[in-house]
C-alpha cells in the first residue's frame, strides 16, 4: 500500500506556522525574563539586613546575596532571550515573506528555506520584498506594506547600533544618533513578528482564494 503524500501547500504553511510558533515562544520567554528581573530590582526590593556568620569570613547577608545572584541570572536570561526572540522573529518575517512571494509568482515550494549557523538563523541580506502590487486584492495589503517599512527602519537602526558597539570598543567614540537608533532597534523583534503574522495571513488568503494553482498537486 502506497503511503499518501502531503501536498506542497500543507508543508509550506506548516513551515511558516512553526516559525511563528517559535517566535511566540521566545517572545513569552523574553517577557517572563523581563518580569523576573523586575522582581529583583534593587530600587523596588529592599533586602533584609540580617547577616549570618561564616567561618573564615566575617559574615554574609543571605537575602542581599540571593537578590544579587538572582539578578545576575535574570539579566543573563533576558539578554539571551532577547537575542533569540529577535533572531527568530526576523527569520519568521523573511520566511513568511519568501513563502508568500513564491506562491504569488506561481511557484510551489514545500518548505521555507533559511540558513542557520551556531544555533541562530542567518539574517537574510536585503530588504523584505515589496508585495503591494502582487497583493492588490488583499484587504490587508496596506498594513503589510507599513510593517515592511517599520521592519526596514528598525533593521537599519540595528546596524547603526552594532556598528557603534564595534567602533566604540576600538575608539571610545559616541555618535549622536545612537540613542534614537537603540530605541528603534529594541522594537525590531516585535515589528518583525507582526510582519510575519500578517504575511502568514496573506499566504492563507492567496491559497484559499485560489490565487495560485494547487488542485491535483501531490507535493512533488
Amino acid at each position: 500500500m502506497s503511503k499518501p503524500t502531503t501536498a506542497w501547500f500543507d508543508t509550506l504553511t506548516a513551515s511558516v506556522q512553526a516559525l511563528g510558533a517559535a517566535s511566540r515562544e521566545y517572545r513569552m520567554a523574553e517577557r517572563a525574563a523581563h518580569n523576573a528581573l523586575w522582581n529583583t530590582d534593587p530600587t523596588r526590593v529592599f533586602p533584609v539586613a540580617g547577616a549570618v556568620g561564616l567561618s573564615r569570613r566575617n559574615s554574609v547577608r543571605p537575602h542581599h546575596d540571593a537578590l544579587r545572584q538572582l539578578r545576575a541570572l535574570h539579566s543573563e536570561m533576558l539578554e539571551r532571550t532577547k537575542t533569540l526572540y529577535e533572531n527568530t522573529a526576523v527569520a519568521y518575517a523573511y520566511g513568511a515573506a519568501a513563502a508568500l512571494h513564491s506562491v504569488l509568482v506561481g511557484e510551489r515550494p514545500q518548505y521555507v528555506e533559511l540558513n542557520r549557523r551556531g544555533g541562530h538563523y542567518v539574517r537574510p541580506s536585503g530588504a523584505l520584498p515589496d508585495l503591494r502590487i502582487l497583493l492588490n486584492e488583499w484587504p490587508g495589503n496596506g498594513g503589510l506594506a507599513t510593517l515592511r517599512e517599520q521592519v526596514t527602519e528598525r533593521q537599519h537602526a540595528r546596524t547603526v547600533v552594532e556598528d557603534f558597539d564595534f567602533f566604540s570598543d576600538l575608539a571610545g567614540c559616541v555618535i549622536p544618533e545612537w540613542s534614537r537608533a537603540s530605541e528603534q532597534a529594541a522594537d525590531l523583534a516585535d515589528r518583525a513578528h507582526a510582519y510575519g503574522e500578517t504575511a502568514e495571513s496573506a499566504l492563507y488568503f492567496v491559497l484559499l482564494t485560489g490565487r495560485t494553482p494547487r488542485d491535483g498537486e501531490d507535493g512533488r
